[in-house]
């Protein structure tokens, strides 16, 4: 019976291969590279703000930017660190990003019931423009994470799914930043919001398939 028993273990030995562990940096190198592709194809395509081209960016550029930036950064790392399993669930300085990123929209929601937000400030069309773009980025970004994340063994695809989605939407925005001229508060916190929060929904619900085991 134990010969049996030991055929059965060899047998199933000799089947099994070492698995490469996967390292954050290779994810993190993906979403720099293709936000970099993003930022080059949005300039090619649209150019770059005038203030920017001129080396004299308006401060709100700059602020933008960086919450853009640490809210993309802090999420893909955290994203990129699932890939290892028991490793991602100890990562919480994106919360920290997420806070500091939605003071964008909080500031804009309390400036309009005390102000009022007028229309011409929303600016739909260049809104829609903003999102449509902003959306395409994230998709590529997005889908590069996910693909990579497919070699790893996230222990928690749902949580994977929304740290894609916020850092595909945070990195495709920041992308657009490049472009968009706009630096009040009512667009900023409206447009430059909704590609976040609508990526984070779509990689909860497109990623945790994608890459379950």
């Amino acid at each position: 019976m134990s010969e049996v028993a030991n055929s059965l273990i060899n047998d199933l030995v000799d089947d099994l291969a070492p698995v490469r562990t996967l390292k954050p940096s290779g994810g993190m190198a993906i979403a720099a590279i293709l936000t970099l592709a993003a930022c080059s194809s949005v300039a090619f395509f649209l150019g770059v703000r005038g203030d920017l081209a001129m080396g004299m960016a308006h401060e709100m550029f700059f602020l933008r930017s960086g919450v853009l930036l640490m809210l993309g950064v802090a999420t893909a790392f955290a994203a990129a660190n699932m890939a290892r399993p028991g490793v991602g669930n100890l990562n919480r300085g994106w919360i920290w990003a997420l806070v500091t990123a939605g003071l964008f929209p909080l500031t804009a929601i309390v400036m309009s019931m005390v102000n009022g937000a007028p229309i011409e400030a929303l600016r739909p069309a260049e809104g829609m423009k903003c999102l449509m773009i902003s959306g395409i980025s994230a998709l590529a970004i997005g889908s590069g994470l996910t693909a990579w994340l497919r070699q790893g063994a996230p222990t928690s695809p749902e949580r994977a799914g929304w740290l894609v989605g916020i850092a595909s939407g945070a990195l495709g925005a920041a992308a657009y930043n490049i472009y968009c001229p706009f630096n009040d508060i009512y667009y900023i916190g409206l447009w430059f919001s909704l590609p976040v929060f609508v990526s984070a929904i779509v990689g909860r619900i497109v990623v945790p398939p994608l890459i379950r085991w």
